[in-house]
């Protein structure tokens, strides 16, 4: 290999080996098993797909693999992914039409009740995910006390009566230009071939390598400033499940199926609930962002890119719904209290600024079983100890991506201690 061979490798080399750089992960010190396990409102993602549209299938494949926020439980059904019958925007009234059709809010509470092939419910999800005794939530004894009947209006209301279905059409807005990018490229590689060839035998070798090196640092800028200029368009439609002590009611009474149910009777229930329109889902509207220009730190590909889109868009779009409707909003558990600050793992990916407010929240539960939650104090963010948990902000190397939790300072309140829960204010 010549030099000039030699030089020209060495500058692509030095190239992706700064890309892939990356520091140690700093760890936040949090009160060892301070996690508690708290009642998370569950949700049903689904993508709206545009298989003619640029970078449909790259889309569908990044959607598909993002996992459900840390805030929700995971509720999805088997179809996660339908496509648009045109290339424009699809409209609520379609959605509605689409969902009611498929009869989408039947397979939620089928799968709240683990509903098998032969029609037979248990409650053994409802009891994992509320914390309850599952034998105490028999549906045949608990509708026989009133204890019984308390634990299942409280499962209801507080876990299958948030069940909600979020509804995302994504629109790709490509800025690439082809031309100009394969154009740009040849004239990086153009320029590091001419320091290579013009570097004499007697030319110091550090002036020609940084000649080499600036060419390409010039070529990935060039790459860079294209590629983070793609921007994705997300229009999130929310759903949620309506579930009323009446619904509850008729379920219990006229449909639910279990292991001593006579086979006569289990298939007449089960072709019941096969055509009951019982169940229905409420629209509670929509939320539209336009992602943010991508930083390019951290990022190894177009698939990288992608995602990074798709995710923190997706995450910008549940931040806005989550302020924009009260009942979509989410409570994290307090996991430490340090020096009278709170510590709790929610951050930047959920929308925090020093200027947003938590109320605290005391999980008090009732002779009856029942849940409920009395404000004990209100918390602001500390600045300068906001956790930056969006996608890849780790590698990006963003401010607070070395955290793994937010510090709160108090507002108002005393007493704060782990386990409580905190929930945003408007």
């Amino acid at each position: 290999m010549n030099k000039k061979d030699a030089l020209f490798e060495f500058g692509f080399c030095l190239f992706f080996v700064l890309l892939a750089a990356f520091p140690v992960r700093a760890q936040h010190r949090l009160a060892d098993g301070a996690e508690t396990r708290y009642r998370r409102s569950s949700l049903y993602s689904l993508l709206i797909a545009h298989p003619q549209a640029k970078y449909a299938s790259q889309i569908d494949y990044v959607y598909l693999g993002l996992p459900t926020p840390d805030k929700y439980e995971d509720h999805n059904l088997n179809v996660r992914r339908v496509e648009a019958l045109s290339g424009r925007a699809v409209q609520p009234y379609e959605i509605t039409a689409f969902l009611q059709g498929n009869h989408v809010a039947r397979h939620l509470v089928a799968k709240w009740f683990n509903r098998d092939e032969n029609g037979v419910f248990n409650v053994d999800l409802v009891a994992d995910r509320g914390n309850y005794n599952a034998t105490e939530m028999d549906v045949v004894e608990a509708r026989m006390t009133k204890r019984g009947l308390a634990m299942l209006s409280d499962a209801g209301e507080e876990l299958i009566g948030n069940t909600f279905v979020t509804v995302n059409d994504i629109v790709y807005v490509d800025k690439e230009q082809k031309a100009q990018l394969a154009s740009a490229i040849l004239q990086a590689v153009a320029q590091v071939a001419l320091v290579a060839t013009v570097a004499s035998e007697d030319d110091d070798n550090a002036q020609a390598i940084a000649g080499a090196v600036a060419g390409t640092a010039a070529l990935g800028s060039i790459i860079a400033d294209n590629l983070s200029g793609f921007t994705v368009k997300v229009t999130t439609h929310l759903y949620q499940l309506v579930w009323t002590d009446s619904i509850a009611n008729l379920f219990y009474s006229d449909y639910w199926v279990d292991e001593n149910t006579p086979e006569a009777e289990r298939l007449r229930r089960k072709s019941l609930f096969e055509q009951t329109d019982l169940f229905t889902l409420k629209y509670l509207g929509k939320y539209k962002e336009k992602s943010e220009k991508t930083v390019m730190k951290g990022v190894h590909s177009n698939e990288d890119i992608i995602r990074k889109v798709c995710a923190r868009a997706m995450d910008r779009n549940i931040a806005g719904l989550q302020k924009k409707f009260e009942a979509f909003k989410v409570k994290t558990p307090v996991i430490a209290v340090e020096n009278g600050k709170v510590v709790a793992k929610v951050g930047k990916k959920e929308g925090l600024k020093p200027s947003t407010k938590f109320e605290v929240l005391q999980p008090v539960e009732r002779e009856d079983g029942r849940m409920v939650y009395r404000r004990v104090g209100v918390v602001k963010p500390q600045k300068g100890q906001i956790w930056d948990n969006r996608y890849m902000a780790f590698e990006e190397q963003s401010d607070g991506s070395e955290l793994t939790a937010t510090t709160f300072r108090t507002v108002s309140g005393v007493g704060f201690v782990p386990g409580m829960l905190i929930r945003q204010l408007k």
